[in-house]
């Protein structure tokens, strides 16, 4: 049966300083926000799912899941890799990424690539794990070496329920992931855990207080660089959708979080927000009803699902 991605999501309605590409005057009476998604096209989407985008701190590298696997059974998500020379070129052809991360029976999912590029953290519903979806790390060395075998983070963050979006602050400290009875159900909310160092033990997990969990789903968070912006995807507004919340500082509670009109689609489904490091491009998945009147659901949408990108732009 194959997992239909734990969605997840992060919208914005970002408001921060720009500086003008002319002048080093700061334009403190700047907006900024993200416009509309971009489609990234038909070398990286194919005509089955591809969701949960990752992108490497320079934009030049692309990690994403999708179900176009040549060999396995329709469905079956495996995790691609597409590269570009530089954060303005085109995407090239994805690949596979390879037996060390991938599953060969099981689903690879909800992926979330660390700052430095040399972790990537994921979700799978393969064989061994300890529920419904349990979370992994893979890491290496650089960039240019090989990734080393997922490794299941372990039974203090993965319960008999499902586990998914493992996303790690800038620092690697802590821990944002969501967990549900199931992939699909209404009970999904946010969760953190923390660590006294990069290679420390995770603490055992708490529901995220504040303004981020509701009485409907939520789940797929992203994090900005500062750790005080929280991107993800919810159901509170009825349909799943991508919403931001902000904090003073880490000591401070997640303030009400807003929806991010210009990104998300009426009556479509838009989720698993990944922020840039620049804060200036919000990579995500989305998939666009086919008619006016009818409403996306997994059951319905799961195959339209592709990659977008939304960029940032300034106005006064």
């Amino acid at each position: 049966m194959v997992v239909r991605i734990a969605v997840a999501l992060s919208l914005i309605n970002l408001f921060a300083f720009c500086r003008s590409a002319d002048s080093r005057k700061n334009a403190s009476d700047a907006r900024c926000e993200f416009g509309p998604g971009q489609n990234l096209g038909r070398v990286v989407n194919s005509p089955v799912f591809d969701g949960s985008p990752t992108v490497s701190a320079d934009e030049t590298e692309l990690l994403f899941t999708s179900a176009r696997h040549p060999s396995a059974p329709r469905g079956q998500q495996d995790i691609f890799v597409a590269t570009r020379p530089n954060a303005t070129a085109a995407w090239g052809k994805p690949i596979d990424a390879g037996g060390m991360i991938n599953d060969s029976l099981g689903d690879d999912f909800s992926l979330r690539l660390s700052s430095d590029g040399k972790a990537l953290y994921y979700a799978s519903n393969r064989t061994g794990g300890f529920g419904k979806g349990d979370m992994y790390v893979a890491t290496r060395t650089s960039r240019g070496d090989p990734w080393s075998r997922a490794v299941n983070l372990g039974p203090v963050l993965n319960t008999d329920a499902f586990e998914a979006f493992p996303t790690p602050s800038a620092d690697g400290l802590t821990l944002y992931f969501n967990r549900s009875t199931t992939f699909d159900s209404p009970d999904s909310d946010i969760w953190a855990s923390t660590r006294t160092s990069p290679d420390g033990q995770w603490t055992s997990p708490r529901k995220v207080s504040g303004g981020i969990n509701s009485d409907r789903a939520e789940f797929s968070p992203a994090l900005s660089a500062d750790g005080n912006t929280m991107y993800f995807a919810s159901e509170r507004g009825g349909s799943v959708e991508l919403w931001v919340a902000k904090r003073a500082d880490r000591g401070s509670e997640w303030r009400a979080p807003k929806k991010l009109a210009a990104v998300n689609t009426p009556l479509g489904m838009t989720l698993a927000p990944f922020l840039s490091n620049d804060q200036r491009s919000l990579y995500f998945m989305s998939a666009r009803p086919d008619t006016g009147d009818t409403a996306c659901t997994p059951m319905t949408c799961f195959d339209r699902l592709d990659l977008y990108v939304a960029k940032v732009s300034c106005r006064r």
